[in-house]
């Protein structure tokens, strides 16, 4: 007999990575109510517009037809802090009938509080996965769709996808559609499935730069922030919440195949012999060799190092990320003298 997990009345899950927690609320909204009990009992609250009183006083409803009530209040490190003495008042008792959970970016106000919170309830930090941790996730979420990625393969994945696990799911899933009954994936598969298809929003932005056009160049980075989306290919759009992550790594991935092709065909190989280590189709290497003859050696070095550098700019809140990517495009179309 399976045992359900225990139903604390209070949770408070806080941290930049929202896909975790999103995924982590849905799964303790399906251990607590069903999709009949939610007309009645499911509450969403924002930190910004609600009222504390007016939260209270639905946590402490009786639930109706069901076991639990269940309340979210999302943004809840914006809640006035001066307006908190009657959430703090409920923490000390909370009804056992209710599912108070607080979402926030930060802990914000409910720092001092959770040593209180965490004597009736839980509270857990959503953090940035890294390293180890990333690919170890995303062995995990392929093993749940029923097929299993080689370490080669998560590595790949994090130089293309970046850290963002909403733009890695999204991956994750063309990978799965994409491989049909292969149960294991490997590298080749990966770039099979990605490099199929002309990655046109970074293929037509390093284009622009490489002709030194910065004003079609800010254009389609600007295309790119204000509608939130990645074209693949004419007919497939990939949105997301921030697309700048998987942009900025597809940029460097773009350069470094560029600079790749050029020392391969320097070495007097042809191009057929190129495109199997490579793992990209011959379409695609032809597109590289074109565009490589726009760009200068050093400057596709630079262009490799300035990504890096505008990548660990944005991670560590050296400014607003589409200003710093605006810099890197300007940057990168002035004319070079090396």
């Amino acid at each position: 007999m399976k045992i359900k997990p225990e139903i604390h009345p209070l949770y408070l899950f806080y941290g930049p990575e929202d896909f975790l927690i999103e995924q982590d609320i849905q799964s303790l909204l399906e251990q607590t109510l069903s999709l009949k009990e939610r007309g009645l009992n499911l509450h969403l609250f924002d930190g910004e517009t609600s009222h504390p009183q007016e939260i209270i006083q639905t946590a402490r409803t009786l639930p109706m037809f069901s076991r639990y009530r269940f309340v979210l209040v999302k943004e809840a490190d914006h809640l006035a802090e001066k307006e908190l003495d009657v959430i703090v008042e409920y923490l000390k008792d909370p009804s056992p009938t209710t599912c108070l959970v607080l979402k926030a970016q930060t802990p914000g106000p409910w720092k001092q509080y959770r040593t209180l919170i965490e004597k009736t309830g839980k509270v857990t930090e959503y953090s940035r996965l890294r390293g180890k941790a990333l690919t170890a996730w995303m062995k995990n979420r392929m093993r749940e769709k029923g097929k299993s990625l080689s370490e080669e393969a998560a590595n790949f994945l994090v130089e293309v996808g970046g850290d963002s696990l909403q733009t890695i799911e999204n991956i994750l899933e063309k990978i799965f559609l994409a491989n049909g009954e292969e149960k294991t994936i490997e590298l080749s598969d990966i770039e099979e499935t990605i490099s199929e298809v002309k990655v046109s929003t970074v293929f037509d932005l390093t284009e622009a730069i490489g002709n030194q056009n910065l004003e079609k160049a800010l254009n389609i980075l600007s295309r790119v922030i204000g509608s939130k989306a990645i074209q693949f290919r004419k007919e497939e759009i990939s949105k997301m919440d921030d697309p700048i992550p998987l942009l900025l790594s597809m940029m460097a991935r773009q350069y470094r195949l560029i600079l790749r092709v050029r020392e391969l065909i320097s070495q007097r190989h042809k191009l057929e012999e190129i495109a199997g280590p490579l793992r990209i189709p011959p379409w695609r290497l032809r597109n590289l060799v074109q565009q490589g003859k726009r760009f200068s050696e050093a400057s596709l070095q630079e262009g490799i190092l300035r990504c890096h550098q505008t990548d660990l700019a944005i991670k560590r809140g050296k400014g607003p990320k589409e200003l710093l990517m605006e810099k890197l495009v300007i940057d990168l179309c002035r004319p070079s003298n090396k």
